[in-house]
């Protein structure tokens, strides 16, 4: 049966029907001419050759169609001519039309009957001939509309079943995502607290030297940061949907490298800043991508080149925001620090999704250079970029 599913999809099957519809109504016309009102072989069979053409289109001219064919058993007598015009109406839903047509059909079979009984070999000579010619495609029609109401429940289960199962996953997900801030906050947060615990006993202490009391401050500042937004980090884990981009308020600005900039200073590394902004700033969005390669990129100074002098230049050209942070050689008694190995990839990441690009190689000379170039991209939020020397 696959060749009659194939059938059924194409485009063909109207034709294909009219062909196999319009064979019999045109022998039974030209057989037998004065079956009906009109006892005219021309008149027959121009009626049934104008039915079976007009069976490709029957769907979207169903009345006229139906009224051809209520016609068609008038003029040629043979109830054959409403059967395809009674399954289309019944299949379509319009009940009233596929009774009226049932109705012309038997009632003239019985108000002619010498018509039909001086044809008797033929199959609608008698009126239970006639009432099966007629009801049939009923039947076939009301099949057919009750294959289509499930076919159209089936796919509305389905649709259904997927939406729960789509559910079903967004809430595991919501499940692991919640498990693993809470792993986090009891793993991470913790430590950062007491870190900053520790730093500021250390700071009050009296018999402290200043470079270690200036020490700890650094250590409690960028500890409380790393609070600040571990819980900005919790937050956004906990709703139901955070969005990929952080909202406005949540986003860096170029003015916001001041202070990171500064402990980075106070921790001992030499840092040259050269900034460089149009008189209309960088969006928000390419702002808070820069805030974050500059910071990256001196974490990785930091774990990997402690005490290195580092270079840091922003500029601003027509179409782009070039970011580049650069360290020169580690010294050679240096201790790299341990990292997750995984903040390059995902700044990589999120600056591609952007549509800007990230590359991170060793500097010829030694030394590590790190360049983003971002797009200007901004929304109605921008605001002015802070002085180049309040950064510096």
């Amino acid at each position: 049966m696959e060749w009659y599913t194939a059938l059924c999809d194409s485009r063909w099957k109207n034709t294909v029907l009219a062909v196999a519809y319009g064979i019999p109504l045109v022998d039974i016309a030209l057989v037998v001419p004065d079956a009906g009102l009109v006892p005219s072989r021309t008149a027959g069979l121009l009626v049934s050759l104008a039915i079976a053409v007009t069976t490709v289109w029957r769907e979207r001219l169903l009345l006229p169609y139906s009224v051809l064919s209520a016609a068609g058993v008038m003029i040629t007598g043979h109830l054959l001519s409403t059967t395809v015009a009674c399954y289309t109406a019944v299949r379509k839903g319009h009940s009233v039309l596929a009774a009226t047509l049932v109705l012309v059909s038997l009632v003239f079979a019985l108000a002619t009957p010498e018509a039909l009984i001086a044809h008797a070999p033929h199959p609608e000579a008698t009126f239970s001939g006639a009432a099966v010619i007629v009801l049939v495609p009923v039947l076939m029609g009301c099949l057919a509309k009750a294959n289509r109401k499930m076919a159209e429940l089936t796919a509305e289960r389905q649709a259904r079943e997927a939406l729960l199962q789509e559910g079903r996953l967004r809430e595991a997900a919501l499940r692991q995502r919640e498990r693993l801030v809470r792993d986090i906050h009891d793993g991470v947060g913790r430590q950062i607290t007491l870190m900053v615990l520790q730093a500021g006993a250390i700071e009050v202490r009296a018999d402290a030297s200043a470079p270690v009391k200036d020490g700890c401050r650094v250590i409690s500042d960028a500890g409380r940061d790393a609070v600040h937004a571990l819980r900005e980090i919790v937050t956004l884990a906990k709703a139901p949907d955070p969005g990929d981009v952080p909202p406005a308020g949540r986003r860096h600005t170029l003015a916001d490298l001041a202070p990171v900039i500064g402990r980075y200073r106070d921790g001992g590394h030499p840092i040259t800043v050269d900034i460089h902004i149009a008189p209309v700033p960088p969006g928000p969005a390419a702002q808070d991508l820069a805030h974050k390669v500059v910071t990256e990129g001196l974490s990785n100074a930091a774990r990997h080149a402690g005490g290195a002098a580092v270079d840091i230049r922003i500029h601003q050209t027509g179409t782009a925001l070039v970011v580049t942070v650069a360290n020169e050689t580690p010294p050679p008694d240096g201790d790299p620090l341990p990292g997750t190995g995984h903040g390059l990839a995902w700044l990589r990441e999120e600056v591609r999704a952007s549509g800007g690009t990230l590359t991170a190689a060793p500097a010829p000379g030694g030394g590590f250079v790190l360049r983003a170039r971002l797009p200007l991209h901004g929304d109605d939020t921008t605001r002015p970029a802070s002085p180049a020397e309040e950064i510096v």
